[in-house]
């Protein structure tokens, strides 16, 4: 493949990403206001109506490795699009693109060292807490009336747990592309400080058996690289959305901002039947059954 031809390809998928970028932030702003024309924001945040969590509250340390690592995730996004398109930001700094590539650097270790962590806590700490993320018979069996209540079809959704079908996929979803993200980044570093030789050495020479040369195999790295750099910006942009919009008091949690959550003086449905904040409460004992 020539450079003309890689210059091309770069340039179509900055055009492609930075569309379904903007379709996508269209489609939440009709989302919020189909929030505000179903009185949803309002019960919300106004009656202070959000969903109940079952289970003990997060402990800390998994509150403090989220939050490091959204911020991280933040600061990888940042940069790596300044390095993709220098001076969008900061662009009368002679030295911005070095600050830059560096602070990306140690964003992307951070990031690497925080997912080895979650992972061990998830499966090896004595608190480890997987299960609370597989994906059950009920959560596939409810998944179309989860998503019937996003789309405002259904003015509530089955309450099953911590997490619903659609947040367990997501995040289940996020440590292969974490992965695959770290291995790829590495795979950039062609400064030869180890052992003589680059990390892009170590990490792509063993495909050179099938490709002519290991800067090609370096194209396709940064390929998958950019591509999920841009996944991660989407899937980001959308859970902070819902975040905010579907549990606000959560967030302020995982953040701890709970001294703003107005949770005594929620109001609360004495009935039995549902509640006021889209989860549906009325079969309790049977959560398949909800409607």
């Amino acid at each position: 493949m020539s450079e003309i031809d890689i210059l091309d390809f770069n340039v179509w998928l900055d055009y492609v990403f930075t569309t379904v970028y903007v379709v996508m932030l269209i489609a939440l702003c009709g989302h919020f206001v189909g929030n505000i024309l179903t009185g949803r924001l309002k019960r919300r945040f106004r009656n202070w109506e959000w969903p109940h969590h079952d289970g003990p509250p997060i402990p800390f340390l998994p509150k403090f490795m989220h939050f490091q690592h959204v911020f991280s995730m933040i600061v990888l996004a940042l940069t790596g699009l300044y390095i993709r398109f220098p001076g969008f930001i900061f662009g009368g700094w002679d030295n911005a693109r070095t600050f830059m590539r560096y602070a990306h650097y140690v964003a992307m270790i951070v990031v690497t060292i925080n997912l080895i962590w979650r992972l061990w806590y998830a499966f090896a700490s004595a608190r480890r807490d997987y299960r609370e993320f597989a994906i059950t018979k009920q959560d596939v069996v409810t998944a179309p009336k989860v998503i019937l209540y996003y789309i405002f079809v259904k003015p509530s959704k089955p309450h099953l747990g911590k997490y619903n079908i659609m947040q367990k996929a997501v995040y289940i979803a996020f440590a292969p592309m974490l992965i695959i993200q770290a291995y790829t980044g590495f795979a950039l570093v062609t400064n030869p400080f180890l052992f003589g030789e680059s990390p892009r050495f170590w990490l792509l020479g063993g495909f050179l058996p099938f490709v002519e040369s290991v800067d090609l195999i370096g194209w396709y790295a940064r390929i998958a690289h950019y591509i999920l750099n841009w996944l991660f910006i989407m899937f980001t942009t959308i859970h902070v959305y819902l975040s905010v919009s579907e549990d606000f008091p959560a967030f302020l949690n995982f953040f701890g901002l709970s001294v703003f959550d107005r949770e005594n003086t929620a109001a609360h449905d004495d009935h039995g039947h549902k509640d006021t904040h889209g989860v549906d409460h009325e079969h309790a004992p049977s959560p398949i059954l909800n409607d």
